[in-house]
Formats: C-alpha cells, sequence, structure tokens
C-alpha cells in the first residue's frame, strides 16, 4: 500500500516539476520548449528528490526528530547538488548526452550543477514540505486503497513504455552518430600528408559530417527528433567531435523553430 502510494507521489511530483521546467524554459526562450528526457509531462528528477525528501521527512518524524527549517534547506540543497550531478553523470555516460548544463552560470560544477540552481531547489523543498505535501496527504488519503493500487500500476506501465520509446530513441541517434563518426574517420585517414592539404581537408571533412548529421536527423522519425531536441548537448569523447555535433544539432533545431 504504501509503496503505491508513493509511486503516486513520485508521478505527480514529477509532473508538478516538468510544468516547471517547461513554462520557465518556454518564457525564457520565447517559445513552446517541452522539457525533461521523457516523451510524456514527466521530469522524473523532480519526482525522486520529492519522494527522498517526504521519506526523510517521515523518518526523522517518526524518530522524534522535527528538522528546522534552515536544517531542511541545507540537506536539501546538497542532496539536489548530489542528485543532479549524479543523474546528469549517469546520463552522459549511457546517451554521450546532457539535458541541462550550468557552464554559463558561475560557481557551477563541470557545468553538472550550480550553487544558485541548488539554492532554488533547497527553497523548493520548503515549499513541498510545508505547502504541497500536506494537500497531496490528504488527496491520497481521501482515494480508497485499491484505487490507490490500481492508479499505481497504471502509472507504472505507462512510465514503462515512456522510457523504453525514449531509450529506444537515443540508441538510435546513437548509432547513427557512431555510423556517421567511422565513415568521417575512415575519409580522413586517406588524406594527403600535406600540412596545408590536410588542414584544409579537415574543415571541409567537418563541414560535411556536419551536414550529413542535419540530413540524418531530418530523416529520422518523430520519436528521434523529440527526444534530440531535448538534449542540451552530446558528448562523444573528442572536442572537435564535440564541436562539430553541438554545431550540427544547433543548425538543425534552428531549422525547426
Amino acid at each position: 500500500m504504501w509503496i503505491s502510494r508513493y509511486v503516486c507521489v513520485f508521478m505527480l511530483y514529477s509532473f508538478f516539476g516538468w510544468v516547471y521546467e517547461t513554462l520557465f524554459c518556454t518564457v525564457k526562450g520565447g517559445r513552446w520548449e517541452n522539457r525533461g528526457f521523457l516523451y510524456g509531462p514527466v521530469c522524473p528528477i523532480y519526482g525522486a528528490g520529492s519522494v527522498i525528501l517526504l521519506l526523510l521527512l517521515g523518518l526523522t518524524r517518526g524518530a522524534g526528530v522535527d528538522l528546522q527549517v534552515w536544517q531542511l534547506f541545507l540537506i536539501s540543497v546538497a542532496g539536489s547538488a548530489v542528485l543532479e550531478y549524479v543523474t546528469s553523470w549517469g546520463l552522459e555516460k549511457l546517451f554521450h548526452a546532457r539535458w541541462w548544463d550550468y557552464s554559463d552560470l558561475p560557481l557551477n560544477l563541470h557545468g553538472r550543477v550550480s550553487l544558485f540552481t541548488s539554492l532554488g531547489f533547497g527553497a523548493a523543498a520548503l515549499l513541498i514540505a510545508y505547502v504541497l505535501a500536506p494537500v497531496t496527504e490528504r488527496w491520497m488519503d481521501a482515494v480508497a486503497p485499491p484505487v490507490t493500487e490500481l492508479l499505481a500500476l497504471l502509472l507504472v506501465a505507462v512510465f514503462a513504455v515512456d522510457l523504453t520509446l525514449t531509450v529506444t530513441a537515443l540508441l538510435h541517434f546513437d548509432r547513427a552518430v557512431i555510423r556517421i563518426e567511422s565513415a568521417f574517420n575512415k575519409n580522413m585517414e586517406n588524406l594527403v600528408e600535406n600540412t596545408v592539404q590536410k588542414a584544409s581537408g579537415l574543415r571541409s571533412g567537418l563541414s560535411a559530417r556536419q551536414k550529413k548529421l542535419v540530413e540524418r536527423l531530418n530523416a529520422m522519425s518523430g520519436f528521434v527528433k523529440s527526444t534530440v531536441r531535448r538534449v542540451s548537448a552530446f558528448r562523444s569523447g573528442d572536442e572537435k567531435k564535440d564541436d562539430a555535433l553541438a554545431s550540427a544539432l544547433r543548425t538543425w533545431k534552428k531549422k525547426k523553430h
């Protein structure tokens, strides 16, 4: 029963997080931007952070410990930074991609976390703990246990389908990039030994690769395109390749908007 409640809470706060992210990025960019890792209106990292926060509050209160506001704030700031860093690192290792990049913000760590965003998440934790959590608890208490369990099963099923589609799309894109990289490297090996000619060939090769990537992106299915648009940056492990890939993605996104 308690697992079903937390599944519902996870999905609810994931939806709240998606609403916040989408509204913020849409207003900031001046155009609609669907945020999040998945296709559905959810940002799982917000759901995970909220569930961890509620579990912490439940455990401390059960132990007779009442956290002060400043204590909860500091714990949430540190916890959100760890969660963001680990999630960003894990996504990049799995898919060679990042869904957010704080490199332009001061006091950031590898572009994965920044002091200002972590402070914002600390404030959001207070909002959840003292405003939203009591309301959602009343909502959950008003729902019959069998209904909660059925809803949790449905949400898990939809979440699993969404996750499968997203992972499949990202792997499809990753394989396409690898094929283009292999062809590019093979062509570069055939360049003449002359330094000037090699430098000229490198520039033309990178330009051709960017054009090829844009063509591949245009030819991909709607699911893959939707996933790629939500990614802030891709990483291939080579700075020159990263720059070429990022440039191709920027060109493609500009054409789509």
